[in-house]
């Protein structure tokens, strides 16, 4: 039986996941001017701008992995 082809394009849950990390990732909602140290001098948003950058490269990892089914992964088995 052959699969369908799907591309993440295609899916809401993919765009919502995109638009909210990359408004984690960037620093337009913390205030100006707010450098309190958190651990060893780095401010608490550049702690939750890597954190966010981490998640949004988990969450690119799980998209291709999961929800971008190709027939070219298909092809490799038949000769």
């Amino acid at each position: 039986m052959k699969r369908r082809i799907r591309e993440p394009v295609k899916s809401p849950v993919v765009w919502i996941g995109f638009i909210l990390l990359f408004a984690l990732v960037t620093p337009w909602y913390f205030p100006s001017g707010d450098f309190r140290p958190l651990l060893w001098g780095v401010p608490y948003w550049a702690v939750i701008v890597l954190g966010a950058s981490l998640a949004l490269s988990l969450f690119i990892t799980w998209v291709v992995a999961t929800q971008w089914q190709t027939g070219a992964d298909d092809d490799e088995g038949e000769s």
